[in-house]
């Protein structure tokens, strides 16, 4: 802790050099003005502890001297020593001043005088720490609200990824229902329809609940690129945006998810496909970016199609949780692209 300093104020030369005799051996480091504008200077250059001023003075007086440094330096403890004794004018001193203690001319070092500046350190020293346990508490409040925070954002995002669970099961058992039937009555190949139905719908619900919980995060657009590619073990290719690129924030994981799910479903296992990424800022400053995987060069068989159009529906269905849109598009009745949609907050 460094050491606590006072400032002593009189135009008396000769009071300042008594003073000065009565501090010598103390361990406070002293300041001595002899005018109210030259102890303005030395407080604008110095962390003055306590302040020892005399009230009658030529120019700036005491009581002005002290209602600028209650303004200006309100931690530093104000102390008068003056020759007053009118009861009136050393109540509109304390009253204006807010005067810690007041010392009368004249007045005695050992009785008088240095017990005063001691109680004044005291205090000081006391309010100083009080203030800094006091900010020491206030932190660690806001650290506690920050983990309680914590704490309720993520029983809040387990309570919402617990309805989205149910919602998908609801989605999966429909599906389920509708496909299946009596197996006296199903033909062989509806049979094999249903068992890629059944496999690809176990690949997206179980990848699903694999990568739980989710997690809302910010990421360059670059590492998102890579992440892609890396995880669908490079079968895709992306184009880079033309033009400004913004970071995102939201669910990579799930948007991560869809892509490794649609380039395993794709039945052309060695091709790598190309992707076109363009991003564009909406109204309300979210940035929708989408994803179009070229399929134009592709032969699909009706089973495979049937297959990839109920998997987009299914990724758009669970991606409407995380504001993720999937979808195929037909040019001339024949499936060209699959779009991935991804509305999230630029960050």
């Amino acid at each position: 802790m460094s050491e606590n300093t006072v400032l002593f104020v009189d135009d008396e030369v000769s009071v300042l050099r008594a003073i000065k005799r009565a501090v010598m051996d103390e361990k406070f480091v002293s300041f001595f003005a002899n005018s109210g504008e030259e102890a303005l200077t030395v407080l604008g250059k110095n962390k003055i502890d306590v302040i020892v001023t005399d009230m009658r003075m030529p120019g700036m007086d005491g009581l002005k001297l002290l209602k600028i440094v209650k303004e200006k330096y309100p931690k530093t403890v104000r102390v008068v020593l003056s020759g007053y004794t009118q009861l009136s004018q050393m109540l509109v001193t304390i009253n204006q001043g807010e005067i810690f203690k007041f010392i009368t001319k004249p007045w005695t070092t050992e009785n008088e005088l240095l017990p005063v500046i001691k109680q004044s350190i005291d205090y000081y020293n006391l309010q100083t720490e009080r203030d800094s346990l006091n900010e020491k508490l206030t932190a660690k409040n806001a650290a506690y609200q920050r983990i309680f925070k914590t704490i309720e954002d993520k029983k809040i995002q387990e309570r919402e990824e617990l309805r989205h669970l149910y919602k998908i099961s609801v989605l999966l058992f429909s599906l389920l229902r509708r496909n299946i039937g009596s197996k006296d009555t199903i033909e062989q190949d509806n049979n094999k329809e249903q068992s890629k139905i059944f496999h690809m719908a176990e690949v997206i619900y179980l990848t699903y609940l694999g990568h739980l919980p989710a997690v809302v995060d910010s990421k360059p657009l670059a590492k998102l690129i890579d992440d892609i590619v890396a995880n669908c073990d490079n079968r895709i290719s992306i184009e880079p945006v033309e033009g400004e690129t913004f970071n995102t924030k939201g669910n990579h994981k799930y948007l991560t998810i869809v892509f490794k799910i649609l380039i395993h479903i794709l039945p052309h296992k060695r091709e790598t496909f190309n992707c076109r990424l363009s991003q564009n800022k909406q109204e309300d400053e979210m940035i929708k970016s989408v994803f179009s995987i070229d399929l134009s060069s592709c032969q699909f068989s009706i089973h495979d199609e049937n297959q990839i159009k109920i998997a987009a529906a299914l990724l758009s269905k669970i991606g409407a949780f995380y504001d993720i849109n999937v979808a195929a598009e037909y040019a001339e009745q024949k499936l060209n692209q699959i779009y991935v949609e991804w509305i999230t907050e630029k960050n």
